[in-house]
Order: structure tokens, then C-alpha cells, then sequence
């Protein structure tokens, strides 16, 4: 469920940028003025909110974000031309916003039911942190039935083993293997099972728990080992991390309880009858040997019609689910979670994770998002965004395609860029004792190496090969490229002491001198980067006049607003008012 969010997160996020390029005034601190157009810190911040922040001083974070501004300066440029173009009217913008509307109305029902709804106090921060102190080894038995979860809790009150009712009975996949061992966990590493994390560190060690319901079921839990957590430093050097993570523990649970009531909503109705004809077709298409052997959770669709395609499988308010459908959704789905053709009380589950992006948009819809503010403003955004990409790209200048004079003439002055590196053959046997390299350099038949290098070189993967590195290049083995190319063919070199210590002995198969590439093999790649170079140097040049023809005004006091330098342990505020001039 949460994937399918962050996918429109991440469109949200590209929209950001069109977003940091300024739009209509507002009362947030304008951090640089654009022709009409205004960047805010509100719309600085959107965009660097999840940047990498380490920075080594403040005036190092000052200058790489007035270098961020003016590319959202250049951003908004792009888009003001785009509008003096017609370029929002045209067909391939309108595709890419309609292709996307629905993601930005994902992310806006997340801002709107998760996102804005976590709060915490500065007492559940300090909670957070102190029941970060140890490290719990946890072992647990899942049920999907509180019956069958009460009778195992009895057999462990008669002292049963629990290691041996978790292989026996456990509905965790991974029981067979690990007994319901899950190793040790600290506090906020389960934020998609809070039932079972509660009950953990609410334990003493060799105490178990009664059943504790999650959605996965009915777990028994016990704790097999309390262990100081060492990775728990003071709590103001980790302050910002545990929030993070306590805004994160908070979106899943909020996630979680958002999902399931949705799933009320929109319930699914089965047609066993459409199930059922399935599973008999696999009994006639299949002898009973090879019919056990295949899983009952799919199907092979080349054994169905098209009619049989269009059988109905679930029914639910947005529409049919159709067999070809769900056998498509359900093969996206983890292995465990697909059941049987004829589990019917499991198949309505399946099909709602299947088809949870349909069922969000359609809530969506009934909650009117189109007409919620941030949604307009995001759309608004992501279309400029693509208008700003569809002017850079197709609309500025684009460069002509250089003749052949002028092909040639890049070709005869850099000829560097398209020399064959040279090459040497070598078999080789790699070894960490020098003595045993020393004696190995004494071999001359090549049979004879290859027979040592089999037995004994340490390269991974050259045994099988016999020692047989093919061409090798300097850029790749300096060292051993160096002496061989110095060796004779039919020769032996080494040994040869490498960065890790080890020795390499070779023999030499063949050498190839550096060779200029033929000027029609490289026409194309030539061709392509003076166009490039071009492109660039239309598009600065074009940058320029934009510029010139435009008033431009960057704050840098507020650009200074937005930097902490308490972060820094020297502070460098000398340069307040320096930096990025003002103007153009």
C-alpha cells in the first residue's frame, strides 16, 4: 500500500522543481524574484527538504544553495518562455498530465489523511528513546486463528517446547527454518506490526505473551534475550534520527488503520462458480501426477479462451474483476500472498491488494480531491515542470548537424578520445606466497602453466578458465600490465606484486599496440558530441539573454535564513552578506 503512495510522492516530488521556480506572489518570505514570479522558502524548502545536508560549514550549505537557486531561477525562465510559446496548450503536455493526475491525487489523499495527521509530543520523543536502551531476541509463533493460538499458549503453560510448536505449527514461511527465531530487534523496527512491537517490549525475558492480533494474524511471543543496545548514542546527538524515525512509525500505523477502513468500504464479492470452473479445467487439462506438482494459486492462460478470459472472478463497486485480469494483478503480488483458486475467503484480500490504486483513486474522487487546493497546485506544478522540459528540449535552438569537414577536423585534433587502449593476452596464476610465485616463474611449457594455473592461481573464477585472463588493459591491471607489456610473446613475466599483496605470474599469449579507431567507426559518437556541445552552448547563451531581458533579484539574507548554523561547531558568518549578488 505504502509503495503505491510513495510512487506519487516521487512524481511530487519532481513537480517540486517546477514548483521551486516560482508560481503566483504569496505572503512567504520571497527568496528571489523572477521576472512576476517569486521563489519562496516555502517552495526552497519542499524541494531540498530530503537533500543530503552534510555540509562541512555554513557558508559551504549557504553557496550550494544559492547555486540550487539559480538553477530554479534558469527552471522558471524556461517556463515564462514556455507560456509566451503556447507550449501549456500543447498536445504532448496535455498527455503527460493527464497521464500523472491520478498519482498527484494519491499523494494528496496521503498528505491530507497521513502526512498531516502525525504529531508528537517532546514526552514521546523522550519515550522513543528509552526504550531504545536494549535489544530484544524475540521468537514468535503465528496463527491465523485465536482457537488454534489459545491451544498452542496451553501447550506452552504444560511445557511444551516452543521452538518445536513454532516449526509444527507456525504460519510464519521462515518457521521451518529458523523456529520462530526473528534475532534481536530494537524499539521502532517494526512500525507495520505496533500490536507485536507493544507486546515485545512490554515483556521480561523467558516471559510469553498471550495471542496479540495483528493483520497478519494471532502471534505468541516470547522473549529469549535482553542485550544493552550499544548503537544508541546521546540523545541530542541522534535527536533529528529518532524523530525521523518516530514520523515514520507514526505514517505506517496511520497507513496501516487508513487501509484497512478503505478495505471496509469497498468490499469484494466472489463468484465461486467462475473459481470453481477453474479448478475443475485444471483437473481435465492435467493427468493427476503433473496436476499435484502445480500451484493452485495460478493459471496458464494459453489454456483459456477468450471467453474463459472474461469470466468474472470478484465484483466490488468500482467494477469486474475478469479472470485474465486477476491471474495479471495476482502474479504481481508476493508468492504468499496469492491463494488458491478455490480459497474464497482469502481471494477477495488478494484481489483488493491487487487492485488498491483503482480503489484509492475512486475514493478520491468521492472525497473531491481534484478540487483540493494543494492537488491544483501540484498539477499546476508537474505540467510546468514538463513544459519547461518540453522547451529546453525541442523548442531553444536545436543544433545543426555538423558537416563532415567539421567531423574530420575533431577526428585529426583529438585523437586521444578514440585510441584502442593496448592490449597484452596473458594466462595468468595468482598467488599469495611470493616463494611459490618465484618457483612457478621457472615454468616454461605453456600446457605446463595451464596446468598450474588450474590447481592453484587465487583469482576468483580463473581456475575454470585455466588462467586464461583474455586482453587486459592498464586502466584495469597497472601493475601486471606494465611488466607484461614489457615481456615477450612466449614468455614468462613476474612475479608481479599487486595493491593486495599478492603475486601474479603470467605467461604472454599476444600483444596490440594502441590503435587510432578508423574515422567512420566513430563518425556517429563524434557527431553526437558536437551537437551536445552545441546544444549546451545554445542554451547558455540563450540563458544569458533570458537573464539580461529579465529583472532578476536574489535575496541572500533569506537565503542565509534558511541555513542552521548552530549545526556548524565554527560557524563562518562573516560572509552574511556575501555571496550570490543581488540583481542580475
Amino acid at each position: 500500500m505504502s509503495r503505491i503512495w510513495q510512487r506519487g510522492l516521487v512524481i511530487a516530488a519532481l513537480a517540486c522543481i517546477g514548483l521551486l521556480t516560482g508560481c503566483s506572489k504569496s505572503d512567504d518570505q520571497v527568496i528571489a524574484e523572477v521576472g512576476p514570479d517569486d521563489i519562496t522558502v516555502q517552495d526552497f524548502e519542499e524541494l531540498t527538504r530530503n537533500f543530503p545536508t552534510n555540509y562541512t560549514s555554513a557558508q559551504e550549505e549557504f553557496d550550494a544553495k544559492a547555486t540550487l537557486i539559480d538553477s530554479m531561477v534558469v527552471q522558471r525562465l524556461l517556463i515564462q518562455a514556455a507560456y509566451d510559446k503556447g507550449v501549456d496548450k500543447s498536445e504532448e503536455v496535455g498527455q503527460a498530465v493527464a497521464a500523472n493526475k491520478d498519482k498527484f491525487l494519491l499523494d494528496v489523499m496521503y498528505k491530507r489523511h497521513i502526512e498531516d495527521k502525525v504529531t508528537y509530543s517532546d514526552a514521546e520523543l523522550r519515550d522513543f528513546y528509552t526504550k531504545l536502551e536494549f535489544r530484544y531476541r524475540v521468537s514468535h509463533i503465528l496463527s491465523t486463528n485465536k482457537d488454534t493460538a489459545d491451544m498452542l499458549v496451553g501447550k506452552l503453560a504444560g511445557g511444551a517446547s516452543f521452538e518445536q510448536l513454532a516449526y509444527d505449527h507456525s504460519q510464519d514461511p521462515m518457521a521451518k527454518r529458523n523456529r520462530g527465531d526473528l534475532g534481536f530487534v530494537q524499539y521502532g523496527s517494526m512500525p507495520n506490526v505496533s500490536e507485536f512491537e507493544e507486546a515485545v517490549f512490554a515483556l521480561d525475558v523467558g516471559e510469553i505473551s498471550p495471542p496479540v492480533k495483528t493483520r497478519y494474524g494471532y502471534h505468541i511471543i516470547k522473549v529469549v534475550d535482553r542485550q544493552p543496545n550499544e548503537n544508541r548514542a546521546p540523545f541530542d546527538e541522534i535527536k533529528e534520527n529518532l524523530e525521523r524515525q518516530l514520523k515514520g512509525a507514526k505514517r505506517t500505523k496511520l497507513t496501516i488503520a487508513y487501509v484497512e477502513g478503505i478495505k471496509e468500504k469497498y468490499p469484494f464479492t466472489v463468484d465461486r462458480s467462475t473459481l470453481d470452473y477453474l479448478m475443475h479445467k485444471r483437473e481435465e487439462l492435467y493427468p493427476p501426477d503433473l496436476l499435484r506438482t502445480l500451484p493452485t494459486n495460478d493459471f496458464d492462460d494459453a489454456q483459456l479462451d477468450r471467453n474463459e478470459r472474461e469470466l468474472v472472478v470478484a465484483t466490488w463497486e468500482g467494477g469486474q474483476v475478469t479472470v485474465g485480469e486477476y491471474l495479471t494483478l495476482s502474479r504481481a503480488l508476493p508468492a504468499n500472498a496469492r491463494p488458491s483458486l478455490n480459497a474464497y475467503d482469502s481471494i477477495p484480500a488478494a484481489v483488493f491488494q491487487a487492485k488498491i490504486s483503482d480503489i484509492l483513486i475512486l475514493e478520491a474522487n468521492k472525497q473531491g480531491l481534484e478540487n483540493d487546493d494543494e492537488f491544483k497546485r501540484k498539477l499546476k506544478l508537474f505540467k510546468e515542470l514538463t513544459m519547461a522540459d518540453v522547451m529546453r528540449n525541442d523548442s531553444i535552438m536545436i543544433a545543426k548537424q555538423p558537416t563532415e569537414d567539421q567531423l574530420r577536423q575533431y577526428y585529426d585534433a583529438n585523437p586521444s578520445e578514440y585510441m584502442d587502449p593496448a592490449r597484452v593476452h596473458i594466462y595468468e596464476i595468482y598467488v599469495s606466497d611470493e616463494m611459490v610465485a618465484n618457483k612457478l616463474a621457472s615454468i616454461r611449457s605453456l600446457d605446463e602453466f595451464k596446468r598450474k594455473a588450474s590447481e592453484l592461481t587465487e583469482r576468483p573464477g580463473a581456475r575454470q578458465a585455466m588462467g586464461d585472463l583474455g586482453y587486459i588493459v592498464r586502466d584495469r591491471y597497472p601493475e601486471i600490465f606494465d611488466v607484461a607489456f614489457r615481456t615477450r610473446v612466449g614468455e614468462i613475466g613476474g612475479p608481479v606484486q599487486t595493491v593486495n599483496n599478492k603475486y601474479s605470474v603470467f605467461y604472454v599469449i599476444d600483444k596490440i599496440d594502441s590503435q587510432l579507431r578508423d574515422f567512420l567507426a566513430v563518425k556517429q559518437a563524434i557527431t553526437s558530441k558536437l551537437m551536445a556541445d552545441e546544444q549546451r552552448e545554445r542554451f547558455t547563451q540563450w540563458v544569458k539573454e533570458r537573464k539580461d531581458g529579465t529583472s532578476i533579484e536574489v535575496n541572500n539574507e533569506v537565503i542565509w535564513s534558511t541555513v542552521n548554523k548552530d549545526k556548524y561547531a565554527v560557524a563562518d558568518t562573516s560572509a552574511a552578506t556575501g555571496g550570490l549578488p543581488s540583481g542580475n
